[in-house]
């Protein structure tokens, strides 16, 4: 028993350093979904698709505008979801599809440490290529920035298909359980994207050149003398690698051929569609988007090869020139050198198996269009590239060192000591490389302090002015500015949401609230949903679209005036409506110009603007909707780009914020239209949310941007 650990020493330390790399993983991943990083696009989408699948709608999901459509519709075939149903069953939260990546991907040390261990014969180069695959950049931005994706899961199948023919190929054992593991390994690996069927037409194409009988027939220049060609090809053909290999290139054409040309294009009509009634909701003009109307809505990516998959491929070979401009133009010269460096470039001393990576090193490097960044390590899009990166570093360690070894027989240096000096030096290469590319797996440390430290915005506290005495009405002060992403109120209303209600909101919240049939992109569906989730500061589709971003306050203005969303409850830069039907809201807009009021009082905010006059009640229960009066004028015409108006509230025990936008100044007529001389009267609905601690709070009224903000204390309220 000793002898076997001892015997599988190396490996056991392997899977216990990726047991170490995982934990860490995990507790960075836990933080980016609590900090709210993984939004609606990627992992969002993925958890709905998932639930909508356990649910009996195979692969459906909302899309950017609204529309519940099945996956293909958004120009992607990855039906490797669909394995995850049964322990997403179990567990239905959006982590579960992370950790099952971590597992996957980060496992998949031990799979290269077989390959290494089949092909080098060397446990110890085994270990270190190993270690080399934890340590390689782009599996660490893989492990810790990319929440979930189809294409990334499927890297431990293809290499355990890989490995699995491998060694059937070097045993000479070529059962029926071996080829049916193969096989399964292989679909599995091509339901992980819709490019990934061309991984294995090609990975069919390498076996027939390079694992059949033409290269015992090529080294036995005997055997070529009086064999006619149809000779050779009746005996390349009974070689059951040839046969293999056929297969495995007609199928994985057949399959991108079916995935590309058929399934993505026939249902492109349903994003179409959707697009349309989302444009006629907003009043946007459909010419100026022409991406979402194509086959595929990815094609723009290369529009200078073309707007066709015809014209893109043809380009794509024929103007090698173009090609090659654009591959190396901008910043890919260093996408290319943190990809290939880490390895000392060893793949291209294997070129017939680097082969593999083509589709993806094509798709991610030749995009004409700008800040995608497809090629960047930090993309998910890199993922299958890994494998084959690595494979090809293999074996080309492999040939090159019993080349190696033959030169410098005198020398009486064995082929294992080469073949463990070069693995090392991998190794050695991926260390240095992984720190300099700035790994976030190995600095977590340093990033854990910094998230704290950005964390003391979860819940904030002003204990000094809460206590103070020395407060006045009308003194002014700087507060904490409004927060663009306030996590405590997020995770207040995530819980106030009913699981069967369809919801529109910002992206960040897609991810926690995709467990639902419809979770839409704020303004999608903002006149149809049951839930409307307002990001006063959100505008991810407008930026997607082009489109003039002031769209955002309209449609806030419509929901304002809408006689059929109430405003359920605000807080930091989020506001909740929701559809209750037509309710008899009052008419008049809660934002009204005056040219004459009678002043009450005379408090300069800050810019020249002044408060004259304010009401708000002086009580107030939680979930209770009460109106607050605040009247302004700007004496002088300073700028007030950027800037919103936000009403605070402390309480005077805790210290405790509670902070909301004013979102009629900002929905109706924001600061920068203001004009001089001229009083603006808002009115705004406070509604409580209910997680506040009764008691008694000082209030302010203020104005923000990204760098500065003043407040006015106006009073205190009691919060029952």
């Amino acid at each position: 028993m000793l002898k076997k650990y001892f015997n599988n020493f190396l490996l056991i330390f392997l899977i216990l350093f990726s047991a170490g790399v995982f934990m860490v993983n995990l507790r960075m991943n836990i933080f980016r979904y609590d900090n709210f990083d993984f939004g609606k696009f990627d992992l969002g989408n993925m958890t709905q698709m998932v639930w909508n699948t356990m649910h009996g709608r195979f692969m459906f999901l909302t899309d950017y505008f609204g529309t519940n459509l099945p996956r293909w519709s958004m120009s992607h075939v990855d039906p490797i979801l669909v394995l995850f149903v049964p322990t997403f069953a179990l567990w239905q939260h959006s982590l579960n599809l992370v950790i099952s990546q971590l597992i996957l991907v980060i496992f998949s040390s031990i799979l290269i440490f077989k390959v290494a261990e089949l092909e080098l014969r060397s446990k110890l180069a085994a270990f270190l290529f190993g270690i080399s695959y934890l340590f390689y950049p782009a599996v660490g931005y893989l492990t810790a920035w990319t929440g979930f994706h189809g294409v990334t899961v499927a890297i431990p199948f293809f290499l355990g298909a890989f490995y699995v023919f491998e060694k059937m190929y070097k045993t000479n054992n070529y059962s029926r359980k071996n080829l049916v593991l193969l096989w399964v390994l292989l679909v599995i690996t091509m339901m992980g994207k819709e490019q990934l069927p061309i991984y294995v037409a090609i990975y069919g194409l390498f076996i027939v050149l390079c694992r059949s009988a033409i290269w015992d027939i090529l080294k036995d220049k005997t055997k070529l003398k009086g064999l006619r060609v149809s000779e050779i090809l009746k005996t390349l053909w009974v070689s059951k690698n040839t046969k293999l290999g056929v297969s495995m290139f007609g199928v994985g054409t057949t399959w991108f051929v079916v995935a590309f040309f058929i399934l993505i294009p026939y249902y492109a009509k349903y994003r179409i569609e959707g697009f349309e009634k989302f444009s006629k909701s907003l009043g946007l003009d459909t010419d100026i988007v022409r991406d979402v109307a194509r086959p595929n809505y990815f094609i723009s990516r290369y529009e200078e090869f073309g707007e066709s998959y015809t014209e893109v491929i043809f380009n794509l070979f024929t103007d090698p020139q173009k090609l090659v401009r654009v591959i190396f133009g901008g910043d890919r010269i260093d996408n290319f050198r943190k990809t290939f460096e880490p390895l000392g470039y060893m793949p291209f001393a294997n070129p017939l198996f680097t082969m593999l990576a083509i589709p993806d090193l094509v798709i991610n490097y030749a995009t004409t269009a700008g800040g995608i960044g497809t090629s960047e390590i930090t993309n998910h899009r890199i993922s299958m590239v890994i494998p084959v990166l690595f494979i090809s570093t293999i074996y080309a360690v492999g040939f090159i060192s019993y080349f190696l070894s033959l030169y410098l027989a005198k020398f009486k240096l064995k082929q294992s000591f080469v073949v463990i000096l070069f693995s090392l030096v991998i190794l050695s290469l991926n260390v240095l490389k992984t720190f300099e590319y700035n790994n976030p797996v190995y600095l977590w440390i340093t990033q854990a302090i910094q998230k704290r430290i950005s964390s003391v915005a979860y819940a904030k506290e002003d204990t000094e002015t809460a206590r103070s005495d020395e407060v006045k009405v009308g003194d002014v002060l700087r507060l904490s500015k409004l927060e663009n992403k306030d996590r405590e109120c997020a995770n207040k209303i995530i819980k106030m949401i009913p699981n069967d209600a369809s919801v529109t909101g910002p992206d960040y919240l897609g991810a926690h609230l995709a467990k639902r049939e419809t979770y839409a992109i704020f303004p999608a569906l903002y006149n149809e949903a049951d839930y409307v989730i307002v990001d006063v500061f959100s505008k991810k589709i407008l930026n997607i679209l082009d489109v003039d971003l002031s769209l955002v306050k309209d449609v806030i203005e419509d929901l304002i005036k809408s006689p059929n969303y109430r405003l359920m409850t605000g807080c930091g830069n989020l506001f909740v409506f929701k559809n209750v039907g037509n309710y008899g809201k009052e008419q008049l807009l809660p934002l009204q110009e005056k040219f004459i009021y009678p002043e009450k009082f005379n408090y300069e905010i800050f810019l020249s603007l002044h408060l004259v006059d304010y009401e708000y009640p002086q009580k107030l229960s939680r979930g209770e909707s009460g109106k607050a009066k605040f009247v302004y004028i700007k004496r002088e015409n300073d700028s007030l780009d950027d800037y919103v108006l936000f009403l605070t509230l402390i309480n005077e025990e805790t210290g405790e914020i509670y902070q909301v936008a004013n979102l009629p100044s900002f929905a109706i007529k924001q600061l920068r239209d203001w004009v001089e001389d001229i009083y603006y009267e808002e009115t705004i609905d406070i509604t409580l949310p209910g997680y506040l601690d009764p008691g008694s709070y000082k209030v302010f009224v203020g104005m923000s941007n990204v760098i500065r903000t003043r407040s006015i204390y106006l009073g205190d309220i009691e919060i029952l």
